[in-house]
């Protein structure tokens, strides 16, 4: 091979850093053959994959650096070769990023410090952070999944009001809390009523990639038991986007009148958690579900005035 033919240090780095993409791009679409990418395995394993073999790429000045740029382009290409929301996206990059920088900042001082051996350091890190990926891929390493919510509030209006504003057709208006813009919410509600058997209905257009790929889908809520004090909704159907980070299982209303004109409302919603790791989800879909419960007594449980 002549001078002008020698592979040059840059396209070495390229060709290590395709050639860790598309290890990543492998390892993802076996996920997601064993239904397995809703697991840490994604969320967790796969970054590690992909911080370890671009923190390692030949001749790069920062492992920290080539890691990061790695792990933007990574997360980029999920959105058009993988088909992922953006809500996907914007929720996994700061675990991506977190796990990028736990495993190439040992790397770095290492090449820093020639003079002391941090190979196990770093072999210790990657080992744990391996063994955190595993949660959600066997029954033995899943964390309990079932959620309930719990909220309650104070109405200025009597139990019989309450009753019959729970039984029109839901209006949830337009002002909502912040975080909840970040997640398709309803676009049309129909259904009224508090005996058994009645329904409610909820249209929801997600785009999972913000301005294009429109997705649609119903939550249906029958009412399996209703008393004067109670009002509990069981899940009939769910095809809407948010069935892909949770699975609502019900919505129960109790009332407690306080005196003529003031009705204690509590609001349970009980769902289950399907994307792991816990640690990292499961505070936010708490959160989530909490100011949605906020908003259920705000908009269907108080009577307009």
């Amino acid at each position: 091979m002549t001078e002008n033919n020698k592979i040059t240090p840059s396209q070495w780095r390229l060709f290590f850093v395709v050639l860790v993409l598309g290890l990543a791009g492998m390892t993802y679409t076996i996920l997601r053959k064993h239904n397995l990418y809703d697991s840490a395995a994604l969320y967790i394993g796969l970054p590690l994959i992909l911080a370890l073999g671009l923190s390692l790429t030949p001749r790069t000045k920062s492992a920290m650096g080539a890691t990061m740029k790695g792990m933007t382009i990574a997360l980029l290409l999920s959105a058009v070769i993988f088909q992922e929301g953006y809500i996907c996206i914007l929720f996994a990059s700061p675990i991506f990023y977190a796990v990028g920088a736990i495993v190439a900042y040992p790397i770095d001082r290492a090449r820093k410090r020639k003079g002391k051996n941090t190979t196990l350091q770093t072999a210790a890190i990657a080992t744990i952070v391996g063994l955190l990926s595993l949660e959600g891929t066997t029954e033995l390493t899943t964390i309990p999944r079932n959620n309930e919510i719990v909220t309650s509030k104070v109405i200025n209006a009597s139990i019989y009001d309450v009753r019959n504003q729970i039984a029109k057709t839901p209006d949830l208006g337009d002002n909502k809390p912040i975080f909840l813009k970040i997640f398709p919410y309803p676009a049309e509600m129909s259904g009224g009523g508090l005996n058994v058997g009645d329904e409610r209905k909820a249209k929801f257009i997600a785009y999972k990639h913000i301005w294009w790929s429109k997705v649609e889908g119903d939550l249906i809520l029958k009412i399996s038991e209703s008393t004067p004090t109670k009002i509990k909704f069981d899940v009939a159907k769910d095809d809407s986007y948010l069935s892909h980070y949770l699975k609502w299982q019900s919505s129960e209303v109790l009332l407690e009148p306080l005196d003529e004109n003031h009705t204690k409302v509590t609001w349970k919603l009980s769902y289950q958690r399907i994307l792991d790791p816990a640690w990292y989800f499961s505070p936010m879909q708490r959160y989530a579900v909490s100011l949605a419960a906020e908003e259920l007594i705000d908009h269907i449980a108080t009577p307009r005035t």
